[in-house]
């Protein structure tokens, strides 16, 4: 094989992969730019978000908190002075009509009490570590 078609195999093949490499730069550098792009439209949203309902939002979390607290702490203590009763679903007594697959529930009235449910008390548990969690974070800053 003669030098110079040596030569010109090897300059194409070189040319090649630098082409290669150079296209391969331009893309991730395209590609950078189109991500920083990206971000800094969803910086911009979420400033113009922030500045738009910032203040709303707070008050209906607070809302929420003062109706939780209210089924926890207030509606309990009404219901025993005022004598109101709750009705509940519970399991059928064992019987014949029981035994026979017709009646698997009945309706059971509480008097002078309020039905505390599990929901209810999640939401204490959220709303406590919410905001005592947070404070107990803010206060090691």
């Amino acid at each position: 094989m003669p030098i110079e078609l040596i030569s010109l195999i090897t300059g194409n093949v070189s040319g090649f992969v630098f082409k290669l490499i150079a296209s391969q730069a331009e893309a991730t550098q395209r590609l950078a730019e189109a991500n920083m792009k990206s971000q800094q439209a969803a910086d911009d949203s979420a400033d113009r978000a922030a500045a738009r309902g910032g203040e709303g939002g707070a008050w209906v979390r607070r809302f929420i908190v003062i109706m939780v607290l209210t089924g926890v702490i207030i509606f309990p203590f009404l219901m025993g002075l005022i004598g109101g009763s709750v009705t509940i679903e519970g399991d059928a007594p064992s019987g014949l009509l029981a035994t026979l697959g017709l009646v698997s529930k009945e309706m059971i009235t509480v008097s002078n009490s309020y039905l505390m449910t599990s929901e209810i008390r999640s939401s204490v548990l959220a709303i406590v570590g919410f905001y005592f969690g947070s404070s107990v974070l803010s206060s090691k800053k």
